[in-house]
């Protein structure tokens, strides 16, 4: 018969999900890692596997390793401004196997990153669609459908990675909330035959497309992911239809429009939301711990959320593990995880909110966004060090926090009279 209690049930297969999975059975926990759909599967994204994600892939080595799916490493960022200046910054130097990161399809990145979690002796269900968690003694009972037919198990604990769509799981339980007005919406396709792409992430702020951006993120020397996205209160003021504002990007950007000469689109364009953390919202609620978007872990400032979601998975798991291994109250893994979440991940997130929502409603006094960017991208082009902490920054591989350290201050205020 079917093992139906577990120690740990995880929801959601996504890289949070795999991460705290492939963790917790390298401790040796009985764990079982269950998903909706059927892998592989695809989901929409920017595909940015940036340095935060290969730390983490790093402790499991998970990378460098030769089944790693990333094979078309990055150096660096290029950026483009609203007046047509183009900063391009080298920064793999010093970072996780000497790449700035990779773009990597979902469908391939995730897929791999589950076989991982089996591999390690997770038990994995696919198709298995949740619709309720209910507290009982000594744990929770998670019940749904599978294969048609419903099916319940018990575990000590759960870790909700289910994405920033939860459906009905959502109602009983906390979820980050998407759907409010500071979340992104963004669409993007695959496109191959590409000409003269470098090995350099690419974000464009384009005159006519503010206070949205493009992006161009290379995953190999002639394919991309090519997509556009908007907050969600101003794709409202625009009053234009997001597919209308990508096909502007793609027409209108010099980049894109010198890539894409006898190049072609090989994939579908689709879209999907970035659910945005809300201030004060909780990442845990007793033996019930949210990792990745059903924690509202995506970064406002670039919009990725891959990495925060395998570093938020494998926090999880740290917290749950010991709790189990060490015999410990069941309490102490919400505890130590929403003080490890809130130290690693939500100060951080919370730094980038409060500088994206400035930047894109100045105050009076400072200008307008384009030209805050045009002054930005200008000044870091004469100043490298200011281009490798913008670029930094962008990737994620700079904390938040230094907006807080006077000294940066400083350096930026030296490096703006130049």
């Amino acid at each position: 018969m079917e093992k139906m209690d577990f120690d740990v049930c995880v929801i959601g297969a996504g890289p949070a999900g795999s991460m705290a999975a492939c963790r917790l059975a390298e401790w040796g926990v009985e764990v079982l890692l269950m998903d909706r759909a059927r892998f592989p599967r695809d989901k929409v994204c920017g595909d940015g596997v940036g340095p935060r994600a290969l730390r983490v892939l790093e402790k499991l080595d998970l990378y460098p390793s030769e089944g790693f799916p990333g094979r078309y490493g990055l150096e660096g960022v290029r950026i483009g401004s609203p007046s047509g200046g183009v900063l391009e910054v080298a920064i793999a130097e010093g970072i996780a196997g000497g790449k700035a990161g990779y773009v990597v399809p979902r469908e391939q990145f995730d897929g791999w990153l589950f076989r991982e979690a089996v591999k390690r002796g997770a038990v994995s269900w696919e198709g298995m669609q949740v619709l309720g968690i209910e507290k009982q003694k000594g744990g929770l009972r998670i019940s749904g459908s599978r294969q048609g037919r419903p099916v319940s198990v018990k575990a000590r604990f759960a870790i909700g990675a289910w994405g920033g769509q939860a459906g009905k799981v959502a109602r009983p339980t906390p979820a980050s909330g998407p759907g409010g007005r500071f979340s992104v919406v963004a669409m993007r396709a695959y496109f191959t035959g590409l000409k003269g792409l470098g090995p350099f992430m690419e974000i464009h702020f384009d005159p006519e497309l503010i206070p949205g951006y493009g992006w161009i993120f290379p995953t190999g020397p002639e394919s991309a992911n090519i997509g556009y996205g908007m907050r969600q209160d101003f794709l409202r003021e625009k009053g234009v239809p997001l597919r209308r504002l990508f096909g502007m990007f793609l027409e209108t950007n010099p980049s894109a429009r010198r890539y894409l000469k006898g190049g072609r689109q090989a994939s579908p364009l689709r879209g999907a939301m970035i659910p945005f953390r809300r201030a004060r919202h909780p990442v845990a609620r007793g033996r019930l711990l949210l990792t990745g978007d059903a924690a509202g872990f995506a970064d406002p400032l670039s919009g990725e959320g891959i990495g925060t979601a395998m570093q938020s998975g494998w926090l999880a798991a740290e917290c749950v593990g010991t709790v189990l291994r060490d015999g410990l109250p069941a309490g102490l893994a919400s505890v130590a995880y929403t003080l490890s979440c809130h130290k690693e991940i939500v100060w951080d997130l919370a730094l980038a909110g409060l500088v994206q929502t400035k930047l894109l409603r100045p105050p009076l006094g400072l200008g307008t966004t384009a030209g805050i960017l045009d002054a930005f991208v200008e000044k870091a082009r004469a100043n490298p060090r200011m281009a490798r902490a913008l670029g930094r920054l962008i990737l994620g591989d700079l904390s938040r926090t230094a907006f807080l350290d006077a000294r940066n201050w400083a350096k930026l205020g030296r490096a703006w009279r130049k």
